[in-house]
């Protein structure tokens, strides 16, 4: 059984006075997590904020059969990941896996806000029917970055295991790095859009007022996702 009940929300506090803030109401949800197959287990995920000033939104994670995409590089962006990618909204994006529970996923799951170099866990079921997970978070302090596993087989784990996440850029929005454009920067409606596929994220450039201290080393990874099989 699964229940997700009422509001997640958060304010987070960085250096320089910059505040992040996102919140997400999801609609009191109660259903019967189906049999997942043969073999189900449970892993623990643990995901850390490897950055000096990014501060993590709450995200989602769900198991998934194989061919199954909740987003893939080089592929445009469904609506549930830009709403997440842009504002942090996580609605939309849990709404896709949740309503495929028992179909084209196992099991779904919420990961909550993460400052720098702090961790949050979080508990999925995967099984041989549903062995790989994907997810995704949104980097706060961009316009639409945002990171998670990409289809990856938590079925065959057998020891904890250590995987790189890089950021990549959702493609929906333009990276005009302006505080009035970026949710960290308490910004608003209306921002300007782009429609290209998700990508590796370029980072943080610092050439408009957003600051280069939001910015992180692009050959390196942004968070650290450490799994354990129970």
């Amino acid at each position: 059984m699964i229940r997700l009940v009422g509001f997640i929300g958060f304010i987070r506090f960085i250096p320089a006075t910059v505040a992040f803030f996102t919140m997400s109401s999801i609609a009191q949800a109660q259903y019967n997590e189906p049999a997942l197959g043969t073999g189900t287990k449970t892993v623990e995920i643990v995901i850390e904020n490897a950055t000096k000033m990014q501060v993590f939104s709450p995200g989602v994670f769900a198991s998934h059969r194989a061919g199954v995409k909740l987003w893939a590089d080089g592929e445009l962006a469904s609506l549930g990941l830009r709403l997440l990618a842009e504002d942090g909204n996580i609605d939309p994006f849990m709404y896709e896996t949740m309503k495929g529970i028992g179909k084209d996923f196992g099991s779904t799951t919420v990961i909550y806000p993460i400052d720098p170099g702090q961790k949050q866990k979080a508990v999925l079921k995967v099984s041989a029917e549903y062995p790989l997970v994907s997810g995704a978070i949104m980097l706060g302090m961009t316009n639409d970055g945002f990171l998670g596993p990409q289809s990856i087989d938590l079925f065959k784990i057998d020891k904890p295991t250590v995987f790189d996440l890089y950021a990549y850029d959702a493609g929906t929005e333009q990276n005009t790095e302006k505080k009035a454009d970026v949710p960290g920067g308490f910004g608003g409606l209306g921002r300007p859009e782009e429609n290209v596929p998700i990508h590796r994220h370029p980072g943080i450039r610092g050439d408009a007022d957003a600051p280069a201290d939001w910015g992180w080393d692009v050959a390196k990874p942004v968070a650290r996702m450490t799994v354990t099989p129970k």
